[in-house]
């Protein structure tokens, strides 16, 4: 992670800013630009995590690189298991989501792609998965515009679900404005039995969710295991109408699992959840949010965009 740490010296304090590579009983060794940084742990006065050195200028959330905030992402929505090839990180989720259960490429696997590809496929046989790579590049790529993509879809793979990942600035995000009944957002370090029995009801994978049904133990793992989570809940006359997901990771707020009851679309519900997740934000000193929403969902994307949001980069699927 990349840190800011604060030390005393001897006339006062100083910074140290840069990439936390070693920490130990005693000592704290920080990678900085001018070089390797190691500080007395008793001299320590404060430290906090920032995020990713910005890879071009311009605001935060819009200058972090794509690869930097694919990083990030996946602590957002953390897999079950996790195994790194290189620069790959293979992720498994017992099925559960994309996200949750696909290799991100995120620099080189240490060995011909051919050869990579042929692991990765074997070690999603061995958990009885398909195989599926999550590929990302500028608005606008395609599959075929990389050696991995190419190599796969040369394998007969299918492309699935290409989305957007899009995101903002929490300063200019709107604050949570009440409805008419004076309802509020609700917000829980984790999932009440309502929240989850609400959000599990409008997604097939989960419901029913219980003990037996090995994709909802994985769905309660993957959402209650990010550094930092809130769980937002919005009721209206008693029932849980809308219900939301923000993950605190390096810095950065990612929304999930956004979904608004059918009957009570179009009426302000998802602009209030978001602005409750926002002053969370805020209130947490985080200076960026991010999401992620299919291509084809324009009414998410409109609300988004006028919300603030915009898009950083866009991901497909490739499966095999």
């Amino acid at each position: 992670m990349r840190v800011v740490v604060r030390r005393r010296i001897e006339h006062g304090v100083t910074d140290a800013l840069g990439d936390l590579v070693a920490m130990d009983a005693k000592t704290v060794s920080i990678l900085t630009r001018r070089g390797l940084v190691v500080i007395d742990r008793a001299a320590v006065v404060a430290a906090k995590e920032v995020p990713p050195k910005p890879s071009r200028r311009g605001a935060a959330h819009s200058a972090i690189s794509m690869h930097d905030l694919e990083r990030i992402m996946v602590d957002g929505w953390p897999p079950v298991e996790r195994e790194e090839l290189g620069g790959w990180l293979l992720r498994a989720a017992t099925g559960f989501t994309g996200r949750g259960n696909s290799v991100l490429p995120l620099g080189d696997p240490g060995m011909p792609v051919s050869d990579a590809v042929d692991r990765c496929e074997r070690w999603y046989d061995e958990r009885g998965l398909r195989p599926l790579f999550a590929l990302f590049g500028p608005a606008g790529f395609a599959a075929n515009d990389d050696p991995l993509g190419r190599e796969l879809l040369g394998r007969d793979y299918e492309q699935i679900n290409n989305a957007l990942v899009l995101t903002a600035a929490v300063a200019s995000l709107p604050p949570e404005a009440p409805d008419a009944s004076g309802g509020h957002v609700q917000l829980e370090a984790s999932p009440s039995q309502p929240w989850w029995d609400t959000w599990a009801a409008w997604d097939a994978r989960v419901a029913p969710a219980d003990e037996a049904n090995v994709t909802a133990a994985a769905a309660r793992t993957v959402m209650t295991s990010s550094p930092e989570q809130l769980f937002a809940s919005l009721e209206r006359e008693g029932a849980v109408i809308g219900v939301a997901r923000v993950a605190f990771a390096h810095a950065w707020a990612g929304v999930f699992a956004l979904h608004v009851a059918p009957e009570h679309r179009g009426t302000g519900v998802a602009l209030q959840l978001m602005g409750g997740l926002a002053d969370a934000s805020r209130a947490r000193g985080i200076p960026s949010m991010f999401l992620q929403v299919t291509q084809a969902n324009s009414p998410a994307r409109s609300l988004y965009e006028r919300l603030g949001f915009s898009v950083h980069h866009e991901y497909l699927y490739l499966g095999g």
